[in-house]
């Protein structure tokens, strides 16, 4: 029955359509516009609400650029200090130095006027005793010597005095055409010329020993001719003789000649004090020697450092063209150089030349001086 009746359900609805399912949609759209309205009042709502800063508790970004500026003010700030300070400084020592010698320059202007005080009373004390002495005393006190503040005022004249002498030497040395005065010669007759050796009488001899001047020393020569007298009847000395001497200058720069004294003359048992001068063979006093003047030993020292000094500047130089950023100096090593080198020349600069005469140089010695022989010879 049932399945009867369903089925005439069915065909008595077939021409006609249900609508139960637009219902339900309606229901559902209405609740989803609903809840979209919600949020979007919701949302309005919250943008109305005045809203919160959130603040950060971590690290902020800064600018960098700001930061730096700040800080070039600052150390220009200090710097503008520190200059306005300095200058502050100097002014007030400028001062106190023109206020020192402000009172420096009044002490010595006191001084002055003091000592001139002084002597203005002096000089007045002496003028008023001097005339005081002149009026009362007689032509003994006229006489009488100045004390010491009268020397001191009268100083004057001496000044004078001085100066006239000094004109005359002036005039004189002015006068170059003046010529000097000697003492007047005297004249004398020769003892015994049999037995003199006039002065002036010129000896040859060969040099015996080497000379060198580095040291003072001996020296021996001898004759190589015989020696007669004045009138040259009598023979004083036999060649072959011997000539001692003594050299004992140190030889100095310029100068190319060896000084030599000749003092004894040895011929057997006869010693003569002679004392003459050695020449050459042309009688130039001094005798001819080579000359080593140590070059090498003067100057080699200097030169060498003064070169390792212009290599430390050249290799300073070449460093620093090279654009090396290395901080490598050597100022101190080439002033150190330059200074060994100035000492060192100093020390070296005045080493004396040394003379050199070999043995077997013939010399001559002239005799200053007469000597009589007579007290030794004698003629039978």
């Amino acid at each position: 029955m049932k399945n009867e009746s369903r089925s005439n359900n069915d065909v008595g609805n077939r021409g006609v359509i249900e609508a139960k399912s637009k219902k339900s949609s309606k229901k559902i759209f209405i609740l989803l516009a609903s809840i979209f309205g919600i949020f979007v009042v919701a949302a309005m709502i919250i943008k109305m609400l005045p809203s919160k800063e959130v603040e950060q508790t971590g690290l902020e970004p800064k600018n960098e650029t700001l930061i730096s500026n700040s800080q070039d003010g600052a150390s220009l700030n200090s710097v503008m200090k520190t200059i306005m300070q300095n200058k502050q400084r100097e002014e007030t020592e400028r001062k106190q130095r023109e206020e020192q010698a402000e009172k420096e320059k009044k002490q010595k202007t006191e001084i002055n006027s003091d000592n001139d005080s002084t002597m203005q009373a002096m000089a007045m004390q002496g003028q008023s005793s001097s005339h005081s002495s002149s009026q009362s005393g007689n032509g003994q006190e006229k006489e009488r010597p100045l004390t010491k503040v009268e020397r001191q005022i009268t100083g004057d004249t001496l000044v004078k005095i001085e100066t006239r002498n000094e004109d005359k030497r002036s005039e004189k040395e002015k006068d170059s055409l003046q010529g000097e005065t000697y003492a007047d010669g005297t004249v004398s007759f020769a003892s015994n010329r049999r037995f003199l050796l006039a002065a002036g009488t010129s000896l040859s001899c060969v040099l015996q020993t080497k000379i060198v001047t580095s040291y003072p020393g001996i020296t021996l020569c001898q004759l190589t001719k015989d020696l007669y007298s004045d009138n040259g009847e009598t023979l004083l000395a036999r060649r072959g003789a011997m000539l001692m001497g003594e050299q004992n200058k140190v030889m100095t720069q310029g100068v190319a000649r060896v000084f030599v004294n000749w003092t004894n003359l040895k011929d057997g048992n006869a010693n003569v004090k002679i004392g003459a001068l050695g020449t050459d063979g042309l009688g130039a006093s001094g005798l001819p020697a080579w000359i080593d003047n140590h070059i090498f030993q003067r100057y080699s020292g200097a030169i060498m450092l003064s070169l390792l000094g212009d290599g430390m500047d050249i290799l300073k130089n070449t460093t620093q063209k090279s654009g090396n950023n290395s901080n490598i100096t050597y100022d101190n090593t080439s002033d150190t150089a330059q200074e060994l080198a100035k000492t060192t020349l100093e020390n070296t600069i005045n080493i004396p030349p040394t003379a050199y005469i070999n043995q077997g140089t013939v010399l001559s010695v002239i005799v200053p001086r007469n000597i009589d022989f007579s007290e030794v010879y004698g003629v039978q």
